[in-house]
């Protein structure tokens, strides 16, 4: 106990300095690959909270384009140039960030959508070190409800997602024990590339009866826009983990929405640069209530109709 107190009084030394101080905070942005979205909704809570880019806070924003090594030397950037906070996109990415920075660093994170079973945090009450953020989780039965009441007659599906990523994998395999309760047969489909994506699904595109996304970097980083352009060939409908998937052209989809994430995270990130609180002081948080969205053009390319049972959706277009 006397240890943990320590550790949480040195925390509290370190916020409390931000107050303090009349110079800048730094504030390192890592995406991994990319959502712009999602830094846009973390940077409006920091301004919103009196934080002006480039007068009261500096950013250092790099994408490190799912590229391990960069993503390593990214976190060295970070501490060298000694951040007071890093904002970290992914499970992956946060992975990396965790492992090589110094854990006096505050990390906030977003687009992490198992941040205790991948190891992160100990749980989403207590992160129990130096990190805390947002999950773009969205409980699996809202899935399993959406496609069972848009396809009701449905017997096969096909759930795509990057091998060996650990969300997507606890993602994957949920989800098969899921539509399995209600009769679905779900086929887990672990690709590598792009190309093994669109190879994969044109295989399976006359076997199935729907393809499923996950919400990892492979579908968010070209691999649902393989899915579309294959949907689109052989009027396969998709289900999309992923609000921006559903807008390029999946059928429809039971999503978080990064852009209100990243504010969730930017008001946690607030709540540390001013000293208020440290990581392992605030919970971490999904969305309260998922999107359901509906691409409409897609609908009607695909010839789908949809039932009356289905309530409280939106199209995106």
């Amino acid at each position: 106990m006397l240890i943990a107190h320590l550790k949480h009084s040195c925390f509290v030394i370190i916020f409390l300095a931000f107050n303090v101080s009349s110079e800048p905070v730094t504030v390192g942005i890592s995406v991994w690959s990319g959502y712009p979205s999602s830094v846009a909704g973390f940077k409006s809570s920091l301004k919103d909270a009196g934080f002006i880019e480039n007068e009261t806070v500096k950013y250092l924003y790099r994408n490190a384009g799912a590229d391990k090594e960069k993503q390593q030397d990214i976190a060295k950037e970070f501490t060298e140039k000694k951040v007071d906070l890093v904002y970290s996109l992914t499970t992956s990415g946060t992975i990396l960030i965790k492992e090589y920075m110094p854990p006096t660093t505050p990390i906030v994170f977003s687009v992490v959508t198992y941040p205790a079973d991948s190891g992160l945090i100990e749980s989403f009450d207590y992160s129990g070190n130096n990190l805390v953020g947002t999950s773009n989780f969205v409980p699996l039965q809202n899935y399993v409800k959406l496609l069972k009441t848009v396809l009701p007659n449905a017997k096969k599906i096909a759930i795509f997602h990057r091998e060996g990523e650990p969300n997507s994998k606890i993602q994957t395999v949920n989800l098969i024990r899921l539509f399995k309760r209600v009769g679905i047969n779900a086929i887990n489909v672990a690709a590598v590339t792009l190309d093994d994506v669109e190879r994969k699904a044109v295989k399976l595109a006359r076997e199935v009866d729907a393809f499923v996304t996950t919400t990892d970097t492979l579908m968010q980083g070209g691999g649902e826009l393989r899915l579309i352009a294959v949907s689109k060939r052989t009027k396969t409908p998709i289900l999309s983990s992923n609000k921006q998937g559903v807008i390029d052209g999946s059928t429809f989809g039971s999503v978080a929405d990064l852009n209100t994430l990243g504010k969730m995270s930017g008001e946690m990130a607030v709540k540390i640069l001013h000293g208020e609180a440290v990581p392992a002081g605030l919970q971490s948080k999904i969305q309260d209530s998922p999107l359901v969205l509906v691409n409409r053009n897609s609908l009607q390319l695909i010839g789908l109709t949809l039932p009356d049972a289905l309530k409280n959706y939106s199209y995106v277009d």
